[in-house]
């Protein structure tokens, strides 16, 4: 088992000197360049979406919601496709991130909000991904928590920094073959027998008292809507899709990538209610639910697949949230700004030379030029990126359990940008300081929603939901508002 990880961290690495290689400039570090191809594309999504608390955290809520938990990714496929025809114009508009995105729609102080938002928030789902994984390899290995945590963080981060998104799309196509193939043969041995040396659960005792599919008492048509509004528009509208959007060629290359991971999506989310079903049966376990079920129905020769399955699961969300945190903070204090780099950054030798003809440089001169040009900004990127991954690292050193943590990022994050970057992708307009009022409104109003308590009688039972609610209908009202304001001055 150790073997087989240590391999597996090591080919990772491999991946990601080869890569860095091919980095000359922050276009190549940031986004590949705008040349990767919708097979790239489409596995760099579907690994980054199958991430600890897709996966694990779904399979772990069998015993609540049993085969609803289906819904996770059914909706993180709802929200894809309800991107494609949004893909267009945000790819025509965006860069490198989506503040790039925010400011080309509405200008710079929106842009300024969502830069100082989003880090702090993606900071934090790096951390949970740290600890997602630090606990797996506890679970198959004899590391300490510790130990286990500084190692995950290591790795991802070390392979992010050198070869930034060409080091991420290599690894998250890897990463996503074995994470669908990992749920396949898992859900394949529960389904048809597992290991009988093991005493798995029957099948047909498991499923007659679990809740059912689409809905039961601990999930209703309330509870889906609620689950699109903060959960499946973050597929349609967050920060970590555009990024794997911004590095396709071209706008129907990213379409079809996009399509192709929503697709993906479907069956396996049927394969994740069914293991979480399935691991209702196995009653009080100690850890993950998946690895429980992983010891109870496989062969032990098959237990390590699961362990690099699992561990893809966490490294390929945790390397795409950071870099998509680290290059928000570069743009924000003008790492990558274009006016910090010379006109020859990122040209070819031949062009270079004929830029700098009239200036009677020497070829050497103007190799010596490209290169200090591009590793300047380069390195003040990969510092950011280490220490990102540094202060995620401490926190889930300190903090050990923050997945109520992730997802109530992701319910704010919901509730402050989903309306206004959809707004602006429909081609309408607001003033930008209504924006940013829309943005912070929206964000508060969503934060109250998930940390507001129940209240006495049937209508205070749902006060958060209705706060979630608010969060995107004021973030609308404020819009439109600023729309009316603006044909005004007009």
């Amino acid at each position: 088992m150790n073997i087989a990880l240590i391999v597996y961290l090591i080919f990772l690495i491999f991946i990601a000197a080869r890569s860095a290689r091919h980095v000359k400039d922050i276009p190549d570090f940031f986004v590949a360049r705008k040349g990767a191809s919708a097979k790239a594309v489409a596995g760099s999504l579907v690994a980054t979406i199958l991430g600890g608390s897709a996966v694990i955290g779904a399979i772990d809520s069998g015993a609540r919601l049993g085969g609803a938990a289906t819904w996770f990714m059914l909706v993180g496929a709802l929200g894809l496709l309800a991107l494609i025809p949004f893909a267009g114009r945000a790819y025509q508009h965006g860069k490198y991130a989506l503040p790039d995105l925010v400011e080309s729609l509405y200008g710079k102080g929106p842009r300024l909000v969502a830069s100082l938002v989003i880090p702090v928030a993606w900071t934090g789902i790096v951390a949970a991904q740290i600890i997602a994984a630090a606990k797996l390899l506890m679970t198959f290995t004899a590391l300490s928590y510790t130990a286990a945590a500084i190692v995950a963080a290591a790795v991802f981060t070390g392979y992010t920094l050198a070869g930034g998104q060409l080091s991420i799309l290599r690894t998250d196509f890897l990463q996503a073959c074995l994470i669908v193939l990992g749920l396949v043969v898992l859900a394949g041995f529960a389904l048809f027998g597992g290991n009988p040396a093991n005493a798995a659960p029957s099948l047909s005792a498991i499923l007659q008292g679990a809740p059912a599919f689409p809905f039961n008492t601990n999930f209703s048509p309330l509870d889906l809507f609620l689950l699109i509004l903060t959960y499946g528009t973050t597929y349609t509208a967050g920060p970590d899709i555009f990024s794997r959007m911004f590095c396709a060629k071209d706008t129907a290359t990213a379409k079809k990538a996009i399509f192709t991971a929503a697709a993906i999506l479907v069956p396996v989310a049927f394969v994740i209610g069914f293991l979480a079903v399935y691991g209702v049966g196995l009653g009080d376990v100690q850890g993950a639910h998946i690895t429980a079920i992983a010891n109870a129905v496989l062969p032990q020769p098959l237990i390590p697949l699961i362990a690099l399955a699992l561990l893809s699961v966490v490294l390929s969300s945790a390397d795409t949230t950071l870099l998509s945190s680290s290059v928000i903070i570069c743009r924000l204090f003008d790492v990558s700004n274009e006016k910090e780099i010379p006109a020859c950054a990122g040209m070819t030798m031949k062009n270079a030379r004929m830029t700098m003809k009239d200036a009677g440089m020497t070829p050497e001169q103007v190799q010596g030029k490209l290169e200090s040009a591009n590793n300047r900004p380069l390195t003040k990127a990969r510092v950011v990126i280490l220490l990102n991954g540094i202060v995620a690292l401490l926190l889930a050193l300190v903090f050990t359990d923050i997945i109520g943590t992730l997802l109530l990022a992701l319910a704010v994050y919901a509730g402050a940008f989903t309306v206004p970057i959809l707004w602006g992708l429909l081609g309408l307009k607001a003033k930008p300081k209504f924006v940013a009022v829309a943005i912070v409104a929206g964000g508060v109003l969503a934060l109250a929603g998930k940390l507001c308590p129940a209240l006495p009688g049937s209508l205070g039972s749902h006060t958060g939901d209705i706060l979630m609610i608010a969060a995107f209908v004021v973030n609308g009202i404020v819009l439109a508002v600023g729309r009316e304001h603006l044909s005004k001055q007009v």
